[in-house]
């Protein structure tokens, strides 16, 4: 997929937010990404050509929970990697940020859980993903291919 000169853009990143619901046991995702980049990773992904504009939105919400599931990997405290559920997406800013929002179960909360953030970067060896968990909480950078915690244990004073 080509992008012209006027709608590329330098730095590829991401961002997202995390916020858990203890009264549902649902961590909640929002996670804002470029549309043509995300276009040409899903393209790449699914092997056939997929765009906002031409792809009905069943078939692209297929593609992108698919492309969500084996990059966005979350694995909870016990080990079980709880399974991704979308849960609808929407361009903002005049088109130039799509907000997809998909959640998960994940009885006990974020504590322990681990993630590998890797969206993006199947296609943008240079993508960096940013994710903020919680109101107050902090935010994880992925730079790299690495699995981080939600939330580390508290350090002892």
């Amino acid at each position: 997929m080509l992008t012209t000169a006027g709608n590329a853009h330098p730095i590829r990143t991401s961002y997202a937010e995390a916020d858990f619901r203890p009264e549902t046991q649902r961590l909640e995702i929002a996670l804002r990404v470029y549309p043509d980049d995300l276009e040409t990773a899903l393209t790449a992904h699914a092997g056939h050509f997929i765009t906002l504009a031409n792809t009905p939105p069943p078939a692209f919400d297929l593609a992108l929970l698919a492309y969500l599931r084996a990059t966005f990997i979350l694995r909870a405290a016990d080990g079980t990697t709880p399974e991704l559920n979308l849960l609808g997406r929407e361009l903002k800013d005049n088109a130039q940020h799509l907000w997809i929002y998909f959640y998960c179960t994940l009885p006990g909360g974020p504590s322990g859980a681990r993630l590998a953030h890797r969206f993006l970067r199947d296609a943008f060896p240079d993508q960096l993903n940013a994710l903020r968990v919680g109101q107050k909480g902090q935010t994880l950078l992925f730079l790299n291919n690495v699995e981080k915690e939600l939330t580390p244990a508290p350090t002892k004073p």
